[in-house]
C-alpha cells in the first residue's frame, strides 16, 4: 500500500506524533496506512538473558510495564518522561523512533542498549542499527515504502547499572536535554560505558567523549570530569523550550545525574 502511494502515504501506529502533525498541517498525506490489525507487530519477547525484541505496535506503557516487571529501571526512568498517561497508553516505542524527534527518550535508550531496527518494504527486509537510523531532525534513513517492524535491544550484562535523566520546562513537555547511561563495573573501575544524549544536537547521539573519560577509571572519581566532556559532542539548537546557551549549561547536569544513578544501581545501592 505504501509503495502504491509512491511517497504520498504515512504510517499510523499509535498516532500520538502523527495526529498533531496532521492537525497543524505539518503533514498532508493522501492516505494513512493503519498498522493496528497486523497481529505480528504487537509482540514483545525476551530470551531470558539479555535480548528484548518488541514489535512496532508495542506501546510506551506496555514497554514501561515490562521494564518494571523485569527490574529494568532505565526503561521505567525514560517512560516516565514521555507525555502523559494517555499518550503512553496509545503511543508506540517504534513509532517514536521512526518519528525521529531529536528529543525523544526512547532514542537515547535504544542507542545505549545497542538497538537494531528490523525494517521491511517491497524490496525485502534489512537491519538498521539505531545509530544509523537518524539522518536529521524528524528524518530517517527509511525508504518511503519501508516500516520498522521490530526493534532488538541488548540489556547490559550483570554488574551493570543504567539510568535516564532529563530536564524539561514541565512534565510532559519535550526534553530540553536528556541523557541515558549504562555502566558495567570491574571492581571500582568502569569496564564499559555507554552514554547517549537527546535534545542536544540535530539527532539523538552517543557521547564518545564522556565514555572515553570513564573508560578504565574509578567512576566515582571522574563523574564531574566526564559530565563536562559532553561539551565536545553537542551542537544544540535553541527553540521555545530552551536556548542554545541554556542547553549547553544543562547538558553536563543531566549527564552527571544519569551517571550517578547508573553507578548507584551498578553498586547495588539506591540513587
Amino acid at each position: 500500500m505504501l509503495a502504491r502511494a509512491d511517497g504520498r502515504a504515512l504510517v499510523l501506529a499509535g498516532g500520538q506524533s502523527l495526529i498533531p502533525m496532521l492537525r497543524h498541517r505539518l503533514a498532508e498525506p493522501e492516505a494513512l496506512v493503519d498498522l493496528r490489525r497486523i497481529d505480528s507487530l504487537h509482540h514483545l519477547s525476551f530470551d531470558g538473558l539479555r535480548t528484548i525484541r518488541l514489535g512496532a505496535m508495542v506501546t510506551h506503557h506496555g514497554f514501561e510495564r515490562w521494564g518494571f516487571d523485569h527490574g529494568q529501571r532505565l526503561l521505567t526512568d525514560a517512560a516516565a518522561h514521555i507525555g502523559h498517561r494517555s499518550v503512553r497508553t496509545m503511543g508506540t516505542v517504534i513509532g517514536s523512533l521512526a518519528h525521529a524527534d531529536p528529543a525523544a527518550e526512547w532514542s537515547a535508550v535504544s542507542l545505549v542498549l545497542e538497538g537494531v531496527c528490523h525494517v521491511a518494504g517491497p524490496g525485502g527486509e534489512r537491519e538498521v542499527r539505531v545509530d544509523q537510523l537518524f539522518t536529521g531532525p524528524f528524518s530517517t534513513s527509511l525508504g518511503s515504502s519501508e516500516i520498522i517492524t521490530s526493534l532488538t535491544l541488548s540489556l547490559p550484562p550483570s554488574g551493570s547499572g543504567s539510568a535516564f535523566a532529563e530536564v524539561a520546562p514541565r512534565h510532559g513537555d519535550p526534553a530540553v536535554a536528556g541523557a541515558a547511561a549504562a555502566l558495567t563495573l570491574d571492581g571500582p573501575e568502569v569496564e564499559r560505558a555507554r552514554v547517549a544524549l537527546i535534545g542536544l544536537a540535530a539527532t539523538p547521539c552517543r557521547s564518545p567523549s564522556v565514555e572515553a573519560v570513564l573508560a578504565g577509571r574509578p567512576v566515582s572519581a571522574c563523574i564531574e570530569a566526564a559530565a563536562q566532556a559532553v561539551e565536545n559532542d553537542i551542537d544544540p539548537m535553541g527553540d521555545i523550550h530552551g536556548s542554545e546557551v541554556y542547553r549547553r549549561r544543562v547538558a553536563p547536569v543531566v549527564v552527571a545525574r544519569a551517571l550517578r544513578s547508573a553507578l548507584a544501581r551498578a553498586e547495588g545501592g539506591r540513587p
